[in-house]
Parts: C-alpha cells; structure tokens; sequence
C-alpha cells in the first residue's frame, strides 16, 4: 500500500497537470499563464513531499513493518529515488549557473561606448538600471542574456559584423526585455525543475511553453520600445538564414539565446511582420485565471485526500499527522 500511495501521488499530479494544460489554452494574459506554469511545474514538489514525509513518519511504524517486504522496499525507494533525482537536478542546475557564469568572465571583453550607448538610452526609457554589455569572439548568432544579481548582455561577433544600427538595436531591446523580466533566474528555475522531475510529461510541455512565449512577449515589448517591428524580423531572418546553414547553434541553458532553445524563429517573424492587433497584449481574462487557480486548489486538495485514505485503508491513524500540522 506504501508503494499504491507514491505511485498514486503522481499520477494526481500527471492527471492535475493535463487539467491545467488543458484550462491554460484559455488564459491569455503573460503574466497569468507564467504563475499557473510555474505552478505546474512545482507540483510534483507535492509528490516528493509526501513520500519523504510518509518516509520519516512510518519506518518503524506498525503499519509499515507488518506490510510485505517488497511494499516496503518499493515504499522507501521510490522516494528515495526522487530526492535523489531533485538534488540531483539542483546541483546540476549551479554547476550549469556557474560555468555560464565564468564563461561569459574570461570570454567577454567590453564592446565599446556606442552600443554600450545604445543599451543605456533604452534602459533609461525603461526605467531600469543599465545592464553591462560584453562581446564573444563567436563566428555564430548569439545574443543572450544571464547573470541574476547583476544581468550582462552577451552578443557574438557575428552578430555586431552581420546587422545594421537598428537591427542591433532591435536586439538590445529584447534582451533588455529578458533583464526586465529576469528570465535568467526563471529559465534556471524553470530548468532544474523539468530535470528533478523529468519523468513527468506536462514538466516538458510546461517548460517549451515557457520558453517560447518568453521570446515572443520579448519581441512584443522590444516592438513597442523601439517602433521598428521591422528591424527586429530582419535580424531574425538573419539569424534564421545563417541556422539553415548551421544547425546546430549554440545553446545555453543558463541563458536566454535570442533564438531561444524551442521558439520557431518563422513563426516569430511572421508575427512581427503582422498587423499591430496581433503583436497586442491580450487582455487579462480574471474568470479564467481564477478557474485555473481553483483547480490547482482542488488538486491539492485531492493529493492530501488521497493520502489520508490510504493510510487509513493501511491502518495507520492519520490524526497524529495533522495534530503535527495544526
């Protein structure tokens, strides 16, 4: 029964997570989709819980020892498993964070006052403080951003060789979208949490999600802090034309490439190239946010249910656990 109530733990969260994927379709505003993904993607944190809890609870218990011994085996080491797949995860997610970070350090020289000029004036029109802007000696497309305390924008030489004024600008822009919104720290997040629970399909459908509708709020917000839609899809076809002849560009999962890791670059210059409604922030739809936030409440609600039934079926008395609780 021990192994019935892991096993059952996540397939609530597998079954709560196509719920919500399902309801998120109908969520239009940035900002809403992004807290109830990221609540997706931290519900198998639920499942982890549970186990361990049931864990340091039961061993040694009546109900535990009188079970067979597979049960109890599978019971401590699908846990178990888990955790250790989640530190896993977390140290794999640093050790990414600070490599990233000694790279951009020894690879990155200074790339001169007029474009360093060029992303101050755009950070002062957004009221935000100016983020450092290096250079790579890099014969690929690459403009990215990262760092969490103090952001850089990192861009190749290819990129400063192969696009005009504006279309630098364009680019500036959107990365200074990603210092904005401190995706940096939310792709990392976003990350090492697909990775902890990489067993669970909706983390990945989560993850893609989240890492295409980044780019595109990006470019939206880049558009109306320029006005040259233009001048950013010419720099995306660029970087579009010279993928076709390298596929395999550079990916950096600690940092925001301006081509992103699953946004398709055709559909993004298409939508930049369309009529001004279809670049325009949908408005919020507050019935349907709260729809998917009541679900998510109900799910938790049925998780905890489900473990208490269980143990009750096991002959455990779960009223110990919530004196501990309460």
């Amino acid at each position: 029964m021990h192994t019935v109530l892991g096993l059952s733990s996540v397939l609530l969260v597998l079954f709560g997570g196509y719920v919500l994927l399902s309801l998120l379709r109908y969520v239009k505003d940035w900002s809403q989709r992004r807290f109830v993904q990221f609540f997706l993607l931290t519900m198998p944190l639920i499942t982890l819980g549970i186990g361990v809890g049931g864990l340091h609870d039961f061993v040694g218990h009546r109900c535990f020892i009188d079970i067979p011994f597979w049960d109890s085996l599978l019971g401590v080491m699908l846990p178990l498993c888990m955790a250790a797949i989640a530190c896993g995860a977390c140290c794999w997610g640093i050790a990414r964070w600070l490599f990233m970070a000694r790279l951009i350090t020894r690879r990155g020289i200074s790339i001169g006052p007029e474009l360093q000029g060029v992303a101050d004036r755009l950070s002062k029109k957004q009221k935000i403080p100016s983020p450092r802007v290096l250079l790579c000696l890099d014969d690929r497309p690459l403009a990215l951003t990262c760092g969490i305390f103090r952001p850089i924008i990192l861009l190749s030489t290819w990129m400063v060789e192969h696009l005009d004024r504006q279309e630098l600008e364009a680019v500036l822009a959107h990365e200074l979208q990603h210092v904005t919104r401190r995706d940096s720290l939310m792709i990392l997040l976003a990350t090492t949490l697909r990775d902890a629970f990489f067993y669970i399909p909706t983390s990945w459908v989560v993850y893609r999600q989240l890492q295409q509708e980044k780019e595109l709020l990006c470019d939206e917000q880049a558009v109306g802090l320029t006005h040259r839609p233009l001048a950013l899809a010419s720099a995306l076809a660029k970087v579009w034309l010279q993928a076709l002849d390298e596929p395999r560009l550079a990916k950096m999962s600690a940092a925001q490439s301006l081509v992103g890791v699953d946004a398709s670059i055709q559909d993004r210059i298409q939508r930049l190239l369309a009529s001004p409604d279809v670049m325009k922030t949908p408005s919020a739809s507050p019935l349907t946010f709260f729809a998917s936030v009541s679900t998510a409440m109900a799910i938790l609600l049925v998780q905890g249910a489900n473990f208490f039934l269980v143990l009750v079926i096991m002959g455990c008395i779960p009223f110990a656990l919530l004196g501990k609780l309460f």
